[in-house]
């Protein structure tokens, strides 16, 4: 039989202390950990602007450079990623300790919608760590991209504070994030435990089972009282076999 709503209510009333217990440990546990054992990380990041790299022989400006960026941009954002570039970074930085896997891992490339905008991105442990990454990446990348392609140019713009804050991790983040699974996990936790309890607890249990209905119930009766009645039982027979009144 499916349970209603107030029966439901009344899972989670009745097992509110268990919820409560698994989300306040769970919780608190996430938010200790995170602050205490999790070692920040920080972000630097570098725009890389495409340009087409022609110009007006009368005016000096460049024609299209906007188009031109916006068509080549998506080419630039897989060359970038790509193990020949990243190599190349690994091999004229060995001062920096980077590897290929380390740099894909800690590195992001992003393009801004419409625009001939790159966005070098890597975390580190440190922020001038970082910085010191993205600026490798993007200088190695402006060298070899005419190697690589006849088309465009790059013009690097660095992105710099002097205040840096963690990316990683955000412990408001992770507990808010373990509130919500410990409470899910709470709650699914009440209704197996009720699922799996078939002991009967009241006159409805009783009813609800068997579809009979209830005369009297004996709400507690411990082994003292069983030693009592039969202790009882025991003078009331005596007095019976002797002819003797038992007083009390």
């Amino acid at each position: 039989m499916e349970l209603e709503l107030k029966e439901y209510a009344q899972i989670v009333r009745k097992k509110l202390w268990l919820i409560l217990f698994i989300v306040i440990l769970i919780s608190s546990t996430t938010g200790i950990y995170s602050y205490l054992f999790v070692q920040p990380k920080y972000e630097a990041s570098n725009k890389l602007i495409i340009t087409s790299g022609e110009k007006d022989q009368k005016t000096g400006i460049q024609k299209n450079d906007v188009d031109m960026g916006i068509l080549l941009v998506d080419t630039y954002k897989e060359m970038l990623s790509t193990t020949a570039v990243l190599e190349k970074v690994v091999d004229r930085y060995p001062d920096l300790n980077l590897t290929v896997d380390a740099l894909l891992e800690n590195m992001k490339v992003e393009t801004v919608a419409d625009t001939p905008v790159l966005i070098v991105s890597v975390k580190e442990y440190s922020y001038s760590s970082a910085s010191q990454v993205a600026d490798a990446v993007s200088d190695v990348f402006k060298s070899e991209v005419p190697r690589i392609i006849q088309a465009g140019s790059l013009t690097i713009l660095k992105e710099r504070t002097n205040n840096p804050s963690p990316v990683t991790p955000s412990p408001l983040m992770y507990t808010i994030i373990a509130v919500v699974v410990s409470l899910i996990l709470g709650i699914g936790l009440a209704f197996l435990i009720e699922h799996l309890d078939d002991s009967i607890k009241s006159e409805e249990d009783v009813t609800k089972l068997l579809g009979l209905t209830t005369l009297a119930v004996i709400r507690n009766m411990k082994a003292s009282d069983l030693r009592d009645k039969k202790s009882v039982s025991s003078k009331l027979q005596k007095s019976r076999e002797t002819g003797t009144v038992i007083q009390q």
